[in-house]
């Protein structure tokens, strides 16, 4: 039996956008992480299809070229999409409204994880992901997104209301943003 999450953050204004509906909050990407993949695609498609265009057709160096270039590319349409996405996020569920739409119910929950990823080895720089679990489907969330932490909140109250045992880095990484879920942080 799982104790109710207690909130030690305050809620934010700067960590959410305005309400779309009565009781649900809205969540975007930001225009500076949006406009950096943008720029890191468009920078890795100019330093493969210039050199493409030099290269022997159907050699070696154009056919590794081409491949490059093709995961930019698709680097970049993901980056379109998550750029045209926004979360709603209410006391039911998380809704993934744009393109790509779902909705993931929170009494449907059946995992949810959140990692902490390093981009040094002192580990004092990084971002976090949160993947929540319905059954089939998935969602996976980075900490870049407007009101994350809200975001977390929600699924960490959720997987605590229906007993889903979350693992020692989940609880860590919880507890880091100042959500504890009860007795089991304890120890």
């Amino acid at each position: 039996m799982s104790a109710p999450v207690h909130e030690a953050l305050p809620e934010s204004a700067s960590g959410s956008a305005q309400a779309a509906e009565a009781g649900e909050s809205r969540h975007r990407y930001p225009p500076r992480a949006v406009l950096l993949d943008y720029l890191y695609s468009g920078l890795g498609l100019l330093f493969t299809l210039g050199p493409l265009g030099l290269a022997a057709s159907g050699g070696p160096a154009a056919w590794v070229l081409g491949a490059l270039a093709a995961l930019f590319a698709v680097y970049g349409a993901r980056t379109a999409i998550r750029h045209r996405t926004w979360l709603g996020v209410s006391e039911d569920g998380i809704a993934v409204h744009g393109l790509l739409r779902r909705q993931l119910p929170w009494d449907e929950l059946t995992r949810c994880t959140l990692g902490y990823y390093s981009t040094r080895r002192k580990r004092d720089r990084g971002w976090m992901q949160l993947t929540l679990k319905a059954g089939r489907r998935s969602l996976r969330l980075d900490s870049q997104i407007e009101g994350f932490d809200r975001i977390v909140r929600h699924a960490a109250r959720a997987a605590t209301a229906r007993g889903i045992a979350l693992d020692h880095a989940t609880r860590k990484n919880l507890r880091a943003l100042g959500i504890t879920t009860g007795a089991e942080d304890q120890t």
